[in-house]
């Protein structure tokens, strides 16, 4: 690319220097071959001047298509990386009204008086093992925040209790077999 600028100063240097030859005090044979000259090196700094031009716009449209191209690949990742959690997010499988019932049937044991958040587990074995398996198939189908924040009501500032509580339930279900 330089070889080109170069080139195309140097014709039109040239040009510019026969011309101003074919001025000055000469003979007229001088002066035609100084006007000779100056023409053909105005013809050729204008065909390196259109080459350079057609070279210039091709890096131009080239660097246009390669960020185009780098900002499509983005776009494509972006879109596979949202598919991807919504396949992780995505609505449950389960019916609504089983998806509501569970979350009540959940509430309900979370908020019985007997049940105690820092002491563990007080109820009875049956409702503990419902209890669990109600929270595997809450954790499976909407994940952890899901079940700290909705099911729990420990979500904010409470974070951490919610989930050493979840960590507490799936313990104690994995320790009697469930």
């Amino acid at each position: 690319m330089a070889n080109r600028w170069i080139k195309t100063n140097c014709l039109l240097a040239s040009t510019a220097a026969f011309w101003l030859a074919a001025l000055s005090p000469m003979p007229a044979i001088g002066k035609g071959i100084s006007y000779s000259l100056a023409l053909v090196a105005g013809v050729q700094l204008v065909r390196e001047s259109q080459r350079l031009m057609i070279q210039e716009a091709r890096r131009g449209a080239l660097s246009a298509m390669n960020q185009e191209l780098e900002q499509l690949e983005i776009a494509l990742h972006t879109q596979q990386q949202e598919e991807a959690l919504y396949e992780v997010y995505a609505p449950s499988t389960y019916p609504p009204e089983v998806e509501t019932e569970l979350k009540t049937s959940l509430e309900h044991l979370y908020k019985e008086p007997s049940a105690e958040r820092h002491d563990g587990l007080t109820t009875s074995t049956s409702q503990k093992k419902g209890f669990y398996f109600a929270v595997v198939a809450l954790l499976e189908v909407k994940g952890e925040t899901f079940v700290i924040e909705q099911i729990l009501k420990l979500g904010g500032r409470n974070w951490a209790e919610g989930k050493k509580y979840l960590q507490q339930i799936l313990e104690e279900g994995a320790s009697n077999g469930w």
